[in-house]
């Protein structure tokens, strides 16, 4: 198979992991606010579990809270993943890794859960668009990170690209101009987690393969969400249970094919391609909640993915520039 069909491959692959987000991130909002309950009956009608002809019950849905929704979407794709895990047996599971894998499932379970707290304050503030538009800055906030962390080299491309994001989220946020939502503050807090994920995992990716570290994060993610998860536990119904395995399914696939995009492909030929799930939310939060995107969201989200872009193809530019240089030598 040549290079370029494998590249278009890989970027149908990872469009459906952005358009998978996005589907996750319109489910739970319906989910877990009780001011939303009414896009969730007006779903479940049309899927006929709401009344009307065929419907299989006719009572209110009750609100599914954000640490019930966390556990119920790693402990469906970690039985998703329990067929790979039983072809592995003990030993091609064991790691030595488990330090690394821990630090990886804390901070997938806080970015997660932070991540779904932010959707529950959906609004005239706080958009669908907006929640997908912030999340751009978490490749910044990476790059950051492997600097101060792992000691990784700056650059001066690498502080304008920092520069560059932080004007894009207030581009998206307009302090002073828009009360400021929870929503906002949840969803940041969430590209940090997120992108110290990324830190953690270029770290196990040295000496564990992607199925591997799926495995372990969705295993390590359903353990932690336990506590939490059961003590909010609400009984979800029968709809409840329709979008919680359709959840964690998408959850699963997405582990999947996100691996395989980026092993076909090197990672900074993707990152352009993450403003298609800024239309794909904005098509969805349309569709879903009537949320229209304004021109400073999009205006703050092509500045935070050209702040981005640029700090990728000047690593990129960097890391070949060493390598010829390495050659030589």
């Amino acid at each position: 198979m040549n290079q370029r069909r494998e590249t278009m491959i890989a970027i149908f692959m990872f469009m459906g992991v952005l358009l998978g987000n996005v589907i996750i991130f319109s489910i739970v909002p319906f989910l877990s606010a009780p001011d939303l309950m009414a896009r969730r009956i007006s779903a479940g009608q049309l899927l006929g579990f709401f009344g009307g002809a065929g419907g299989v019950v006719d009572a209110s849905p009750t609100p599914i809270h954000a640490f019930q929704i966390m556990l119920c979407y790693s402990a469906i794709a970690t039985l998703c993943m329990l067929p790979w895990a039983f072809k592995q047996g003990f030993k091609g599971l064991k790691t030595t890794r488990l330090k690394a894998y821990s630090a990886r499932g804390l901070l997938e379970y806080g970015a997660f859960t932070l991540s779904f707290f932010s959707l529950g304050f959906l609004g005239t503030n706080f958009t669908l668009p907006m929640h997908t538009a912030l999340n751009f800055i978490t490749p910044i906030f990476a790059t950051l990170a492997t600097i101060l962390i792992l000691k990784e080299k700056s650059y001066a491309h690498t502080w304008i690209a920092l520069i560059i994001g932080i004007a894009g989220v207030l581009l998206i946020t307009r302090p002073g101009m828009l009360p400021l939502s929870p929503g906002v503050l949840y969803v940041l807090g969430a590209g940090l987690g997120f992108s110290l994920c990324g830190v953690v995992i270029r770290l196990l990716c040295r000496t564990e393969s992607s199925h591997h570290i799926a495995f372990y994060m969705l295993a390590m993610v359903t353990v932690l969400s336990l506590p939490l998860g059961i003590t909010h536990w609400v009984n979800p119904g029968l709809d409840g249970w329709f979008w919680l395995v359709l959840i964690g399914v998408i959850a699963y696939l997405q582990q999947v094919y996100v691996a395989k995009a980026i092993s076909k492909v090197p990672f900074m030929v993707l990152i352009p391609i993450n403003f298609v799930s800024l239309v794909f939310s904005t098509i969805l939060g349309y569709l879903v909640y009537s949320q229209h995107l304004d021109r400073w969201t999009a205006a703050g989200a092509l500045l935070i993915l050209a702040g981005t872009i640029y700090n990728a193809n000047r690593n990129s530019a960097l890391a070949a520039k060493e390598a010829q240089i390495a050659a030589a030598a």
